[in-house]
């Protein structure tokens, strides 16, 4: 697993993810989640895994920052997030 350290993640950018096909994904955060101090501290532990959505989307998924593979401007419809699409394009 990675860590926040180890990886820089670039979230204005967006990506595919190895494994998922022709989708282009955001992401939007970096994983964290609750520790044996969060009750008192308000803190979350990150767990080096980011949050992500498929462009077109709104269910949130949890991927391994190395499986983020930047995406080229244009080379994905911003609209159904299916890469190679240009039917935006036409409208």
């Amino acid at each position: 697993m990675a860590s926040t350290t180890e990886t820089t993640v670039d979230f204005e950018a967006t990506y595919r993810i190895d494994g998922w096909g022709g989708i282009a994904w955001r992401v939007y955060a970096w994983e964290t989640k609750p520790d044996k101090d969060t009750w008192w501290s308000g803190y979350e532990a990150p767990t080096g895994m980011v949050l992500a959505h498929m462009v077109g989307d709104d269910a949130k998924h949890v991927i391994d920052p190395v499986d983020l593979i930047k995406l080229e401007d244009g080379s994905y419809c911003p609209e159904c997030g299916q890469i190679g699409c240009t039917a935006y394009l036409l409208g």
